[in-house]
């Protein structure tokens, strides 16, 4: 539909509007100004030979003056465009990480200049790429009208990836600084400088590998402790030392020396960057960020000198040459004491995939994860899994399945692939002893 606040059409449009090309003419004495409504999409206001103001006028040989000083310009959505895009969607349904289902409409709206100007109007159904970015809008509006921190500032950092309208991001943008994050949503200043002390870590004495095999049968597939040729699952001890030669000096300790790096870098970003996740915490810039370029950057915000991003980059570099990976994302958990923890997971190792509903990152096709551990010693539960995804198949509908409780204690790796990740969970369950601080450095890996 055409709405017209100045001038007149000379015969309506069609209802509904007929497949092909439609022409109509509209007339006026002075300007024509209104707004063209497509159902579904935003209205898209358009004006010929309206008076604007010089400074918002592009001067050119074609924008004549009038007596009063001011200028006529003819636009489409503001003053200043003479093209514009508008989109809109019924709810969509965000199928994985990336790609959104559903139906879409897209109108593309152009006008020439002079007073005998054509105003084209293209309306066609929106491509892939434009549901995604319709999926995000609503996502973030939705994240606007709750009003919740996180979320917020997760779904505005995915908005910028997405290339939402500028205008809606600092609306939103706006509307976060009048919000504070929840008591408890992030580690302050303070906890960090009391609770991450390299002084407070533990080890306890005779810990030792425990497996539970599945007790419903003895002949359950997954007690073979693999279902995929060439699973790969490994801890080792004194990676981080081995990692860090050359970069520490020879009379500290790798682990402890990165330990504190890592925590001084928390204290020196802003409060609020050490945030939680799940039962641990995470440290990342400002919009959540966890590439290997973000992670890096936070870590040497102020000095490019700093022990921290000196630490993580060895890290990568020695993973990099090591076991022939190529570093995409890094995840730095810090957990306090024994009531942290990380639930059973699968790493992210397909493209597309995201790690949660405020997950601001994109992720790439990836093949193993070297995750190095620095303070308290913790158990890592390794747990088989029977889904559609794995090469295990249950016993029977009792199948529980195999668990496996490994210790990594600090300045040692955990290294596993693909085909593992694919058959088997793992996590950092909470323990019932007291324990001290402990941070994880997971190198996601392609």
């Amino acid at each position: 539909t055409l709405e017209l606040l100045e001038g007149e059409i000379l015969e309506a449009f069609p209802v509904p509007l007929p497949l092909g090309e439609t022409v109509r003419q509209l007339r006026s004495s002075g300007a024509i100004l209104g707004q063209l409504s497509v159902s579904g999409v935003p209205p898209v206001p358009f004006g010929v030979q309206v008076e604007v103001r010089p400074s918002v006028a592009a001067v050119s040989s074609s924008t004549p003056l009038v007596s009063n000083g001011l200028s006529r310009r003819n636009f489409v959505a503001s003053e200043l465009r003479t093209r514009s895009v508008a989109m809109g969607a019924e709810e969509l349904k965000v199928s994985n990480g990336l790609n959104a289902a559903g139906e879409g409409t897209v109108v593309e709206v152009a006008v020439t200049e002079g007073h005998e100007a054509a105003l084209t109007v293209k309306i066609r159904q929106a491509k892939k790429k434009e549901l995604n970015k319709l999926a995000q809008q609503q996502a973030l509006r939705s994240a606007m009208e709750r009003g919740r921190y996180s979320s917020l500032l997760a779904q505005i950092a995915r908005s910028k990836s997405r290339k939402v309208e500028a205008t809606l991001i600092d609306e939103a943008s706006r509307m976060l600084k009048t919000l504070q994050p929840k008591d408890g949503s992030f580690m302050t200043h303070k906890e960090l400088g009391h609770l991450m002390k390299w002084s407070k870590a533990t080890s306890p004495d005779g810990a030792c590998e425990v497996v539970q095999p599945c007790d419903s049968s003895a002949d359950c597939p997954c007690n073979r402790g693999y279902a995929s040729p060439g699973e790969l699952c490994d801890v080792i001890n004194n990676a981080v030392s081995d990692a860090l030669q050359g970069v520490v000096p020879s009379h500290l300790s790798a682990d402890e020396w990165l330990f504190k790096a890592l925590v001084k870098a928390a204290l020196m970003a802003p409060e609020g960057c050490v945030w939680k996740s799940g039962g641990k915490f995470l440290l990342t810039n400002e919009e959540r960020n966890q590439s290997a370029t973000a992670i890096v950057g936070v870590l040497e915000r102020e000095n490019q000198e700093t022990d921290a991003g000196k630490g993580i980059r060895a890290l990568v570099d020695y993973t990099e040459q090591h076991y022939g990976y190529r570093v995409t994302a890094i995840q730095l958990n810090f957990h306090p004491n024994q009531k942290s923890s990380h639930k059973q997971h699968r790493d992210i190792y397909g493209a597309g995939q995201k790690g949660g509903i405020n997950c601001t990152c994109s992720f790439m096709k990836c093949t193993g994860t070297v995750c190095y551990s620095l303070g308290s010693s913790r158990q890592v539960l390794c747990e088989t899994i029977t889904d559609s995804r794995s090469k295990y198949e249950t016993c029977g509908e009792d199948c529980a399945g195999m668990k496996t409780y490994k210790w990594m204690h600090s300045g040692s790796a955990m290294h596993f692939n693909a085909p593992w990740n694919n058959n088997h969970t793992h996590g950092i369950p909470p323990m019932d002893d007291p324990c001290g601080p402990r941070i994880s450095v997971a190198l996601l890996c392609a």
